[in-house]
């Protein structure tokens, strides 16, 4: 999605990106000597209409929402868990009662078909969802028993106190499913949360922070935009969860550092396939267009990294181009299929992908784009001289490596920049477990994208 800032530049940073306060349709002719407030226009990336122009904040603005914010966390924390929940059940029936709306909106300014803009609804209402049934369960006091020693005569206690006021600096990716992640979490332990959406997609973050007063809760959830907003976010706040790029993670890691508070990061990586000579070539082709070309690649967890034994290579190859020449929407009928969300990024894909080219890569479908648009692309004959291979990509490009063997295939899937996941195609259950335990910490997904985490059931 293509914004633009009026009275001040357009290319702000991921970390000062911006997200709203309440649109003004006409604005105010500012009084002789008062400097009108910069402005932020959100352009629809499927169809260039004007989805809405919105007030962006001052770093004063941004300090004075952040105070005030602090003042009233007291009163929300002391309502404890119980009725902190009471007003989080609440805003989930706001939510459900606006669903039609706020998916239209998140369509709107992302440019993801009905569709995906409904999935990430569900997302976001899952975790609320879960926060809610465990949050009190998260919460209790736990005491671990303590190693008996002579003459120790002393309990352990952990307990989990919250930060005043809590900062979410979000993505343009999932920019309501990701900032709903951290911040209903944050709202469950008793802190205020303000919540800075990046300035692709601020516009439903701004909706949902607008919700969460009409129901008349507690004033302790703001959203807040501006080209300075995010530092502004950074220097005021107790408690920092950002998620975003690598470069920037480490500008949020150093300015909190530099006021000594906590800050959590979900950076992006670029996340690998394996694909060892006797896997099922059909299903892993099938699984790994998916995993990499859904939502047109926007997403730090979409397959970027694609290593595959020579014995397979070719075979596994056209199958490959196969399945991305079709790929599609779910729905047929869905306009607004293949758009992405913001422009830069389009041409980040394109340089991307040039860049391979050139340096030897071969073209096997796709390659071009405009606009919001980039085709399904499969590169061949890869290696890790390119960018394509050791830069992000967040775009529907599938580049594919010919690896010797597994042990090959491995070391170069482990290696910077690691992704946070990992899918292994293998019908050889000793090399994936192997797998598993080389990647580890990595999530590792055997003959899946995905990994799914079920709690223990007793027997």
């Amino acid at each position: 999605m293509r914004t633009a800032q009026q009275s001040q530049t357009a290319h702000d940073s991921p970390t000062a990106s911006d997200s709203p306060t309440a649109p003004e349709s006409q604005p105010q002719v500012p009084d002789a000597g008062k400097v009108r407030p910069p402005m932020l226009t959100v352009i629809a990336p499927a169809d260039g209409r004007v989805v809405d122009t919105i007030v962006t904040e001052s770093p004063e603005q941004v300090r004075a929402t952040v105070a005030r914010l602090r003042e009233n966390a007291t009163l929300w924390h002391s309502l404890g868990v119980v009725g902190r929940i009471h007003w989080l059940t609440l805003f989930r029936n706001w939510l459900l009662d606006n669903r039609d709306g706020l998916v239209a909106l998140l369509g709107a300014e992302t440019g993801k078909p009905e569709s995906e803009a409904d999935a990430e609804f569900g997302l976001a209402l899952d975790a609320l969802d879960h926060y809610r049934a465990h949050g009190a369960e998260f919460l209790g006091g736990r005491h671990p028993q303590v190693a008996l020693r002579p003459g120790a005569a002393m309990q352990l206690a952990v307990a989990h106190p919250a930060g005043a006021v809590v900062g979410v600096i979000g993505p343009w990716t999932y920019p309501l499913a990701l900032a709903v992640f951290d911040a209903v979490p944050a709202l469950v332990a008793g802190a205020a949360v303000v919540v800075k959406p990046s300035s692709e997609t601020p516009l439903t973050l701004r909706a949902i922070a607008e919700g969460w007063g009409s129901i008349g809760a507690p004033a302790v959830f703001e959203s807040v935009s501006g080209r300075d907003a995010g530092p502004a976010v950074l220097d005021c706040v107790d408690y920092v969860r950002f998620t975003g790029s690598v470069e920037t993670g480490k500008v949020v890691a150093l300015r909190a550092a530099s006021r000594l508070i906590p800050c959590c990061l979900d950076l992006g990586g670029k996340s690998a396939a394996v694909v060892l000579s006797d896997a099922d070539l059909d299903r892993a082709a099938a699984s790994i267009a998916l995993g990499g070309l859904a939502n047109n690649g926007q997403s730090c967890n979409c397959i970027e990294r694609i290593y595959v034994e020579t014995a397979a290579y070719d075979a596994f190859l056209d199958k490959l181009v196969a399945e991305a020449a079709a790929f599609g929407p779910i729905h047929g009928d869905e306009i607004g299929t293949g758009v992405m969300t913001s422009a830069a990024q389009v041409e980040l894909v394109r340089d991307q992908v040039r860049d391979a080219l050139l340096k030897g890569a071969t073209l096997r479908c796709g390659g071009t784009g405009a606009d919001h648009a980039f085709e399904p692309t499969v590169l061949a004959d890869v290696d890790p001289s390119m960018a394509v291979l050791t830069q992000q990509t967040l775009g529907p490009v599938l580049p594919v490596v010919r690896v010797a063997d597994a042990g090959e295939a491995f070391d170069l899937a482990r290696r910077s920049p690691a992704g946070p996941c990992v899918s292994v195609w293998t019908t050889d259950t000793v090399a994936a477990a192997r797998a598993v335990g080389r990647f580890a910490p990595v999530p590792v997904g055997v003959n899946d994208i995905s990994v799914h985490v079920a709690r223990p059931q007793p027997f």
